[in-house]
């Protein structure tokens, strides 16, 4: 592994990001990787075509690979940390993160709405009926003992 550091130590930016970028095509699940090397390649060529397809190849930006080969025997898993990525706000949120009155408000109707919905539902359901039909006669019972009562008192 000291070797490949020290092999890619010796590259200068161009000619390292050249071959990050060969190893990395080659790999979908580095595709993140791919673009902040791109990224990296344009901040270094003044010469960079700005929306040029992939396709299209600039005398700047054509690099040969070194002929330097090392053996590895170990890979290291590092996670990739992108310190320069600027962070993109998430739709209905300000640029310092705070939600927008329309964001806000959403998500209060949503609430509610699944609140109402809930019920409702808990209504339709077997046991619903079932605690309605319970109600129903409590509420029958009571009023037959507020009668029961206001006979015995004489009204």
């Amino acid at each position: 592994m000291r070797q490949v550091v020290e092999a890619a130590s010796a590259l200068d930016d161009k000619d390292f990001l050249a071959v990050v970028r060969a190893v990395v095509e080659r790999r979908p699940s580095l595709s993140v990787l791919l673009s902040v090397v791109d990224t990296a390649a344009a901040s270094l060529d003044p010469n960079r075509v700005e929306g040029a397809d992939e396709d299209t190849i600039t005398d700047a930006e054509e690099v040969e690979l070194p002929d330097t080969v090392v053996e590895v025997d170990e890979i290291i898993d590092v996670p990739v940390v992108l310190a320069t990525d600027p962070r993109i706000p998430e739709p209905d949120y300000t640029e310092g993160g705070v939600p927008t009155f329309d964001r806000v408000r959403e998500k209060i109707e949503g609430r509610f709405g699944t609140s109402t919905g809930s019920a409702e539902l808990a209504h339709e359901s077997p046991a619903g009926k079932t605690v309605d039909e319970q109600w129903d006669e409590r509420q029958k019972a009571a009023k037959a003992k507020l009668e029961e009562i206001r006979r015995s008192m004489g009204k």
